[in-house]
């Protein structure tokens, strides 16, 4: 059985799960540390973190993923950073800044195969509404946002925090963000029957056994607030607020000084949509000597997972993997790549995007 027939039958690929990625670039960059002799497989999703890869300057970038509307989203925003000349366009166009998003769709239509159009098309709502924010997965947020944190969170409680240290941070945080009716509705919101009903689909946790993730996910943002500092944290900023304090606190990809360099590197990162075995078999052997998984495997049987991590270490040539657990325990088999836990643990340690269980690096036995 492959990824695509165990994930596929269960749950509509067309729909879009993420319009932005929620995994902390810096891991990566400091997992994989890239060189420009390296070819990096990455999994798409919304294509934050594939892009920030190529900014390391790899030989290439192939970003692939089996859903129709992600590889739509990232080639809208390939032929952004392709054809738009000013990094306000691209802002606008995605729903980070306001501007008129349909009106620079339309510019950049043209230049878009049928799929992407046809998956955009149909989706102009979206776009006219800011696609960063239209996600499944970002509406979920945004939910909590309306339902729960408008009423228990002061309106300028963001700019207070941002004004700290991380001492005062953490003092403000627990005097005013972390009561008992905050703890109540994030674990409930955040629970395991709401997130299957809003967030994630219920097949995305067709391998999870037992236990509720509402506690968990709380205690993991208080460490963020705790631990982080808030200018310096755009996961907890979008999550939290729906807004960033300052362009250049974007993820990697997104910040204006980004946007040369992109430009000039875009010729190296090519989209694949579809399976991951179908790629690996019509890749050279070797084509590939770093990869970046998400946290894929966690939706396979750990026997189809074993099976991948052997076929990974098969075609790969010698080089790093890495990929974050959320809520189900995926390694690799020792008979295939070996752990770098003194690589992954202190970067686990600094991981911004503070809902993950466990961050794997492993290298090639070759």
């Amino acid at each position: 059985m492959t990824l695509r027939s165990e994930v596929a039958q269960a749950m509509s690929l067309d729909t879009l799960r993420y319009s932005a990625v929620w995994e902390d670039h810096r891991l990566l960059e400091g997992a994989l540390a890239l060189g420009p002799g390296d070819d990096v497989l990455c999994i798409c999703s919304a294509g934050d973190n594939a892009l920030a890869l190529l900014l390391d300057g790899p030989r290439s970038v192939t970003a692939l993923d089996m859903s129709p509307a992600q590889a739509a989203l990232m080639k809208l925003k390939l032929a952004a950073l392709a054809r738009f000349e000013d990094w306000d366009d691209l802002a606008a166009l995605i729903g980070l800044r306001p501007g008129a998003p349909l009106d620079l769709y339309d510019r950049l239509r043209p230049h878009l195969d049928d799929q992407a159009t046809g998956w955009l098309d149909a989706h102009a709502d979206d776009l006219e509404a800011g696609i960063l924010h239209r996600g499944r997965l970002e509406a979920y947020f945004a939910d909590f946002r309306a339902r729960h944190l408008a009423d228990l969170w002061p309106d300028d409680l963001m700019d207070r925090l941002l004004a700290c240290d991380l001492p005062g941070q953490r003092a403000l945080f627990d005097a005013e963000a972390d009561s008992p009716a905050f703890a109540r509705a994030f674990q409930e919101h955040f629970g395991r029957e709401n997130m299957e009903k809003q967030g994630r689909d219920p097949a995305q946790f067709a391998h999870v056994a037992g236990g509720d993730p509402g506690r968990w996910f709380y205690d993991r943002a208080c460490w963020a607030f705790r631990t982080f500092p808030l200018g310096d944290n755009p996961y907890v900023q979008q999550f939290f607020f729906g807004r960033l304090h300052d362009d250049e606190a974007a993820p990697r990809w997104l910040r204006p000084s980004s946007f040369g360099p992109l430009k000039e590197l875009l010729p190296r990162l090519s989209l694949h949509l579809g399976e991951l075995e179908q790629l690996l078999a019509d890749s050279p052997d070797g084509a590939f000597s770093h990869g970046a998984f998400s946290d894929a495997f966690e939706y396979m049987s750990p026997e189809l997972s074993d099976a991948v991590f052997r076929r990974l270490a098969e075609r790969f040539r010698p080089g790093r993997i890495a990929w974050w657990n959320l809520l189900v325990p995926r390694a690799a088999p020792a008979d295939a790549w070996r752990p770098r836990p003194d690589l992954s643990a202190p970067l686990f340690a600094r991981d911004r995007a503070w809902f993950y269980s466990a961050f794997h690096v492993a290298e090639s036995l070759r």
